[in-house]
């Protein structure tokens, strides 16, 4: 099967929802991430990693790594969905849009198509976000994420770079490229952009971003190789260091001060940023499989976390931010120390802001687990079926922790 038919079940499934359930049958959207995801598992694999800046051979397939993080994220949303105390039906169109924009981002090795897929993602969030919530935080984050765009949209007529990777054309594609990631992760300015949209928005609105959208832009990242760059690879690779670990430490600070309700979207921010951090600033062995293992960990928790505190699910809750702390046998706890140990074969510097970046992480997890919430009462199947399924992520996210190259190998191939 062609990754364009999947996108483009996607993208129907997404358009069916939001015309056609109504509020008793809204839990029914959840469909569509979790066709897409199944879908994604029939899609033929690439025998080549698609290499978003090289060949210009438009959707070449998804690769194993590219369907795991895929398969991973449209379960995950899927259960983000069914744990939601309340649905509305019209995040069914954002999801199939940036489900199928997803899919075809990570198959294809044209740079154009790639950053028109992204785009097509960013503007339909955004969109949605401005109407949800019209002020300066979601105006913002139009900005910001629509200049990383724009950014990768402009590198594309220079790329590929044969036969030209000295002088000031590198230059300028490293500073685009790493401009569009950092923005689209929100590591730049400094998770700023993101900490305003989750004090005004429902988790729901924000989880298309945080799970369909950030695992693909980071393993996307990860796939610009520095050495086709020539003299652009430094400015890429110190850029995305300087900023990420910038990222990282600011978000475990505010993490640990600031409100309760914001925890969780600085903490994931701080774990990205630490992981683009690495995975391109130190670009040795380590780097990409720690990142894996913490966005596999986050995509594990973030149905439990992303709903919130007062509507139930009190213990899996304070499990799941203890599998968030970085505490053996914690799966953060491989994943932070396979990202540090990367970061340690570059400078002092970078090892040191990230023990801070971690030290904060961890602090604000010990508050997140001592946190007590006023709940709201439930009796029968409304509440052991919510209950079942955060048990069963638990018990995943303690299965990653046991064996996190095992069960990373599995997702994600390798």
């Amino acid at each position: 099967m062609n990754p364009l038919v999947t996108a483009a079940v996607w993208l129907a499934l997404g358009l069916l929802a939001s015309a056609a359930l109504r509020r008793r049958t809204a839990r029914l959207v959840a469909v569509v991430p979790l066709v897409g995801a199944g879908l994604t598992l029939l899609v033929a694999r690439s025998s080549t990693v698609a290499v978003p800046l090289g060949g210009l051979d438009a959707i070449t397939g998804l690769d194993r790594a590219g369907q795991g993080v895929l398969v991973a994220a449209g379960l995950s949303m899927t259960l983000v969905i069914l744990l939601q105390p309340s649905i509305d039906v019209s995040v069914g169109r954002t999801i199939g849009i940036v489900g199928a924009a997803a899919t075809i981002a990570m198959a294809s090795s044209d740079p154009l198509v790639t950053a028109l897929a992204l785009t097509a993602a960013v503007a339909t969030l955004v969109l949605r976000w401005i109407g949800q919530s019209p002020g300066r935080a979601t105006l913002a984050a139009g900005r910001v994420t629509g200049t990383g765009t724009a950014a990768l949209i402009a590198a594309s007529p220079l790329l590929p770079l044969a036969g030209f990777t000295t002088g000031d054309r590198p230059i300028v594609v490293g500073a685009l490229l790493a401009t569009g990631v950092a923005a689209l992760l929100a590591v730049y300015p400094l998770g700023g952009w993101a900490a305003g949209i989750m004090a005004s928005l429902r988790p729901l609105d924000i989880a298309p971003w945080l799970i369909l959208l950030v695992p693909v832009v980071l393993l996307i990242g990860e796939r610009i190789p520095g050495g086709v760059l020539g003299d652009g690879s430094p400015v890429f690779e110190h850029v995305l260091l300087v900023v990420g670990l910038g990222s990282a430490v600011w978000g475990g600070i505010w993490a640990v001060r600031g409100p309760a309700a914001m925890r969780y979207g600085r903490v994931f921010m701080a774990d990205i940023a630490l992981c683009i951090a690495a995975v391109e600033g130190a670009p040795v062995s380590p780097a990409l499989s720690g990142a894996l293992i913490i966005v596999m960990t986050h995509l594990t928790v973030a149905p439990i976390l992303l709903r919130s505190a007062d509507a139930g699910l009190l213990w899996p809750r304070r499990v799941a931010w203890a599998l968030l702390s970085g505490v053996p046998p914690a799966p953060t706890f491989w994943g932070r120390l396979l990202l540090l140990e990367a970061l340690a074969a570059g400078n002092v510097g970078s090892t040191i802001a990230a023990v801070i970046a971690m030290a904060a992480i961890f602090i604000a997890a010990v508050l997140a687990c001592s946190t007590r919430a006023r709940l709201r009462p439930a009796s029968g199947w409304s509440r052991r079926l919510p209950d079942l399924a955060a048990w069963l992520l638990i018990a995943v996210g303690i299965a990653i922790g046991l064996a996190p190259h095992s069960v990373s190998a599995f997702v994600f191939g390798g």
